[in-house]
C-alpha cells in the first residue's frame, strides 16, 4: 500500500478510535460502544456504564498502538494488542451492523455509510499488524 495512504488510513482510524473511546467514558450517548452494549443489554444500568468505559478505553489503547506502527516503534506487544482490538472489532461490527438492524429498523444508505466506516476501521487494523499486513 502505498505509504502516504497507509499513513492517512492510520490517522483518521486512529482520530476515529480516539474520538469515539473519548465519548465513551464521557457518557455520551452518540458513542458507537453505547449502541452495541444497548443492543446487547438493553434495560441499561451500570454493568452497561462499566462496558462501555472499557470498551471505550480499549479503543483509545488500539489507537495509541496504531499511532506506533506508524512511527516504526517496536513495541513488542503491539501486535497482541491489535490483534485482541482486531476480534473485538470483529464481534462488535457482528452486534452493530448483523444483529441491530434485525430488530432496529435502519435506512439503508445510513446502514451502508456506517458498515463501510467499520470495516475501514477493521481493513486499518488488520492492514497494521505485522501477521496480516505491515511489512515495515
Amino acid at each position: 500500500m502505498n505509504k502516504l495512504g497507509l499513513f492517512l488510513l492510520n490517522i483518521a482510524v486512529s482520530l476515529y478510535l480516539f474520538a469515539n473511546g473519548i465519548l465513551g467514558l464521557t457518557n455520551a450517548s452518540k458513542c458507537q460502544f453505547n449502541t452495541m452494549v444497548g443492543t446487547i443489554f438493553p434495560r441499561g444500568g451500570d454493568f452497561n456504564n462499566v462496558l462501555i468505559i472499557v470498551l471505550s478505553v480499549c479503543a483509545i489503547v488500539a489507537g495509541v498502538f496504531l499511532l506506533l506502527t506508524l512511527f516504526r516503534n517496536n513495541v513488542a506487544v503491539t501486535d497482541l494488542i491489535l490483534l485482541i482490538f482486531i476480534v473485538l472489532w470483529v464481534i462488535f461490527i457482528v452486534i452493530v451492523d448483523i444483529i441491530r438492524p434485525l430488530s432496529h429498523k435502519v435506512e439503508p444508505l445510513e446502514y451502508l455509510t456506517i458498515l463501510s466506516a467499520h470495516f475501514m476501521v477493521l481493513g486499518a487494523l488488520i492492514s497494521s499488524t505485522r501477521r496480516f499486513g505491515y511489512t515495515g
